[in-house]
């Protein structure tokens, strides 16, 4: 158990210091914060699901470096961020069908999302976390800002609204876990985004 804690620890430890060196302060979603939050999330899910150790460890390392590739690009990040991964893992001499096992997490977290399996399907309703927090709205809010920074995509307040709850409603989580304890809580910022919009009109 010490031995994964200290190899997730010192991956994030990477990763912290590659985000301190080259992350843009205009990153104010996609950032070291959100690699955090999805990374409690994974182990959470892993202790409530009750994942062996070494699929605690494959989907924990996949969560520290699934948005590395950030750092390089914004479009097709989720490729960057594997061969970042795949080549950290494999100057830790990690196997090849274990770094695989990773890789094939950070692909799974593409929008839409796909998993094929149970890790797979951790890590996605972990990236996926923050809508079920009472602060979802300034959670969204960063994301705005940053879609308009790197992607040139600005709307009105209603536009966003909208096209937020057209997200969370089309959304579904897939561990047990979440579907039960997450979902409502998703819910109640559907109703809070359908009253802010009403509150708009």
């Amino acid at each position: 158990m010490h031995d994964r804690i200290d190899l997730i620890q010192k991956a994030m430890d990477y990763v912290t210091g590659l985000m301190a060196e080259r992350l843009p302060a205009t990153m104010t979603f996609h950032n070291m914060q959100h690699t955090l939050d999805v990374s409690d999330a994974v182990q959470l899910i892993c202790t409530e699901e009750k994942l062996t150790p070494v699929e605690c460890l494959v989907v924990q390392m996949a969560a520290v470096f699934h948005d590395s590739g950030y750092l390089f690009t914004y479009s097709g990040h989720e490729e960057a961020s594997m061969g970042i991964a795949g080549t950290y893992l494999l100057q830790e001499s990690w196997t090849a069908g274990m770094i695989d096992e990773v890789v094939s997490c950070i692909a799974a977290t593409k929008m839409p999302q796909n998993p094929k399996n149970r890790i797979q399907e951790v890590i996605c309703d972990a990236d996926m976390y923050h809508f079920t927090r009472k602060d979802y709205p300034e959670y969204a809010a960063r994301l705005k800002t940053e879609w308009g920074h790197h992607l040139n995509k600005h709307a009105d307040d209603l536009e966003w609204d909208k096209s937020n709850l057209a997200v969370l409603c089309s959304h579904r989580y897939f561990t047990k876990y979440a579907q039960t304890f997450w979902q409502p809580l998703k819910q109640q910022n559907i109703q809070l985004l359908q009253t802010q919009m009403t509150a708009r009109l």
